[in-house]
């Protein structure tokens, strides 16, 4: 079975993988072969991981912090530096405020919106480049975008930004979908 499912050899990027989901995932791909990539806000929180999954293969620690505008860039751009390519792209990242109607905030809002809808955007469209370097018709590039049933249903807890963000986050891989699955089979570089 290990050909058929092979992932040995290919680059992978998880956002949020210092925690939670985004370890597993992380892991998950690190001892199928996988060069994997990580993200934190804490540049020592993504090292110190890095090093924990690194005993079982390759596994490279970034820092980035989706609440600013101008991560996916900087990400996209210390990628490029390293790689030539990326087969996966899991934008797992995600940010949460749980406030009560009377007492939630703008700036709460904002940075919830920013770190699970805005970077899961932006961080696809500035690895467009390295994605297409990868695909082929045969095997194309992937993006992952982790939602959320928090994005489905109605929660039992006070989480307006998280909830409508994560909604926002299905109906943009819907779109992306639609867009980048037209590519194949040639994927234009």
């Amino acid at each position: 079975m290990d050909p058929l499912f092979s992932v040995a050899g290919k680059v992978a990027l998880v956002t949020g993988g210092t925690s939670g989901i985004g370890t597993m995932i992380a892991r998950g791909f690190v001892r199928r072969g996988m060069r994997t990539y990580i993200t934190s806000r804490n540049a020592g929180q993504a090292a110190a991981m890095a090093a924990e999954l690194a005993a079982e293969g390759t596994c490279i620690g970034l820092a980035a912090d989706f609440s600013r505008e101008d991560a996916p860039a900087l990400l996209a751009a210390q990628l490029g530096e390293r790689e030539e390519r990326l087969d996966v792209l899991v934008n797992n990242a995600g940010a949460n405020e749980v406030a009560q109607i009377e007492t939630a905030t703008a700036d709460g809002w904002d940075m919830v919106m920013d770190v699970n809808l805005r970077a899961a955007f932006f961080l696809s469209q500035q690895m467009l480049p390295l994605l297409r370097a990868a695909a082929t018709a045969e095997d194309p590039a992937r993006i992952i975008n982790l939602g959320s049933i928090g994005g489905l249903h109605i929660p039992n807890w006070e989480a307006y930004a998280y909830g409508a963000s994560k909604a926002a986050l299905h109906h943009l891989t819907r779109a992306l979908c639609k867009r980048l699955g037209r590519d194949q089979p040639t994927f234009p570089k």
